[in-house]
């Protein structure tokens, strides 16, 4: 009789170890960055946006890790070009918000892309070398484009990190301020 009461809180033991540890993988595959710690150890850390814009010519080959929301998406002839207005990337692989936006630019993929899933307005971030430039328009606007070459591109999430909320805590009993936050009417 003991030995089965022993065994039985082994068994309990192991399985809130297990969950445990299913928990913290849980936690910790959410706080992952999108691009992989191989990849981005290769990156060269001296190429910044604004510099890149500046003077596309003098970072050729060099690889680069820039993220944005898609204007356009292009399939062409040699691939997929996708035009991207730029955003800053937190270190959590995240776009910052805001209106700030260095300009524009292209990432260019080898393969077919779709146009639907990549779509205006969707944010991704993507990993590649730097290939040159591209003269284009922005509206009747000439644009000198930077083109990246894609060797790894990730579409973001489209959520809000905190979203609002019309009222704190509705239930029939709890009321936030004297009259509630739907009076005069009422809740039923």
């Amino acid at each position: 009789m003991r030995i089965e009461c022993e065994r039985r809180w082994f068994m309990s033991f192991n399985y809130k170890l297990y969950f445990s540890g299913f928990l913290i993988a849980v936690f910790l595959a959410g706080c992952a960055h999108p691009v992989s710690q191989k990849i981005r150890e290769g990156l060269d850390p001296g190429i910044s946006f604004e510099s890149l814009v500046e003077d596309p010519s003098s970072f050729i080959g060099k690889r680069a890790l820039f993220g944005g929301v898609i204007v356009v998406t292009r399939n062409i002839k040699d691939g997929t070009e996708l035009e991207i207005v730029h955003k800053n990337i937190d270190s959590y692989g995240n776009l910052e918000g805001g209106d700030y936006s260095g300009g524009r630019f292209l990432f260019f993929n080898k393969g077919y892309l779709e146009p639907e899933i990549y779509s205006a307005g969707r944010k991704l971030i993507g990993v590649g070398k730097v290939t040159g430039q591209k003269l284009g328009k922005v509206g009747d606007y000439p644009y000198n484009f930077p083109v990246i070459e894609v060797e790894e591109l990730h579409l973001l999430d489209d959520t809000t990190i905190n979203p609002s909320y019309s009222a704190p805590y509705w239930s029939p009993w709890y009321r936030p301020y004297f009259y509630g936050p739907y009076w005069p009417y009422r809740y039923w």
